[in-house]
């Protein structure tokens, strides 16, 4: 990847790396949350095609006042590469993006890239005409497509013809998407033509049964499983679930919930019992360390019929351990 591609790159999809702010938590907490929104979906939902695999949002603007994000502030990893940023773009990722939304589209539907496409919405305040002359100056260009503003850049140093070349669309004044060349045209498409997501009754279903959480996840499991790339032996060895979904909050804690649908009620009671041995270990592993215990005893297993469930919950007794550990990290 060449320079300019790193920089392009960094301009657009440093949005969701930073934005997100996953990495705070996930960083400090040892943990992967998910944060999720309201059970009708944000607006933004408009903008994913119909055919999304997985769908994630996230309510940025709540991630960072939270209590939990001013309590490890302290310790976050230097501004310098993030002020360098402001000074060239005028964005700054903790006030200016409000909300995130993610989207993976199945392999071979959109793009050229054989190994599915991604969409990335990011809402907030954007110096649009700083940002188009800053990708021009550094070899992108710019075009209308259906009406719409698009920067796209194409590597010169790379011959693989399999991958689109990357793009951002400013959608709308406050509304840009970030992705392939063909899966931002997409947005606009679905958004413009309404076939989007919004009309996906299996997707919609999931993102109606989330509540109180400002931030979620929701698709078919294939999708992610195939990301992860498991080995043979051990997919071959999960029960069959077909849909799945995650929901968290964050402010003064982090609690949440994950689901999975399975394809009948035998691989959903297989799994529940799977997922009782691996929490009578984690109970017995935890033993007498200081908080540990309390996140362990938080898990709790339910679930009937086809669905299965796991919640959990991050006492402040777990957070205090953590935040000892990171300032010794950092040596505070």
């Amino acid at each position: 990847m060449s320079n300019k591609t790193r920089y392009f790159v960094a301009v657009t999809g440093a949005i969701l790396v930073i934005g997100l702010g996953m990495g705070l938590v996930a960083s400090y907490m040892g943990l992967p949350v998910a944060v999720f929104t309201s059970a009708a979906g944000p607006e933004e939902l408009e903008y994913v095609p119909a055919d999304a695999a997985v769908v994630a949002y996230a309510n940025v603007r709540d991630v960072m006042n939270s209590q939990l994000r001013q309590r490890f502030r302290e310790m976050e990893p230097t501004q310098e590469h993030q002020n360098q940023f402001e000074e060239k773009t005028g964005l700054n990722f903790e006030k200016d993006i409000d909300t995130v939304v993610a989207a993976m589209m199945p392999k071979g539907n959109l793009a050229t890239d054989p190994e599915g496409a991604f969409l990335i919405l990011a809402k907030g305040r954007f110096q649009a005409a700083r940002l188009e002359a800053l990708a021009l100056e550094h070899g992108a260009t710019v075009a209308d497509y259906q009406g719409k503003r698009l920067i796209t850049h194409h590597d010169a140093d790379r011959h693989d013809t399999k991958h689109d070349d990357m793009a951002v669309g400013f959608v709308e004044a406050d509304l840009i998407a970030f992705g392939s060349v063909t899966s931002v045209q997409a947005a606009i498409d679905a958004r413009r033509e309404n076939r989007n997501v919004v009309g996906n009754i299996e997707m919609m279903r999931l993102v109606s049964e989330l509540d109180n959480a400002n931030a979620w996840a929701v698709g078919q499991f294939d999708a992610i499983a195939g990301q992860a790339g498991l080995p043979t032996e051990i997919a071959s060895q999960m029960p069959a679930i077909t849909w799945f979904s995650a929901a968290g909050h964050v402010n003064g804690g982090v609690s949440g919930v994950l689901k999975a649908e399975t394809k009948d009620a035998t691989s959903a009671q297989n799994l529940r019992d799977v997922l009782k041995g691996l929490l009578a270990l984690a109970k017995m592993q935890a033993g007498s360390k200081p908080g540990m215990q309390q996140l362990a005893d938080s898990l709790i297993l339910s679930g009937e019929g086809k669905n299965v469930a796991l919640s959990f919950s991050v006492p402040s007794e777990v957070l205090e351990v953590l935040e000892g550990l990171a300032k010794g990290r950092k040596g505070l």
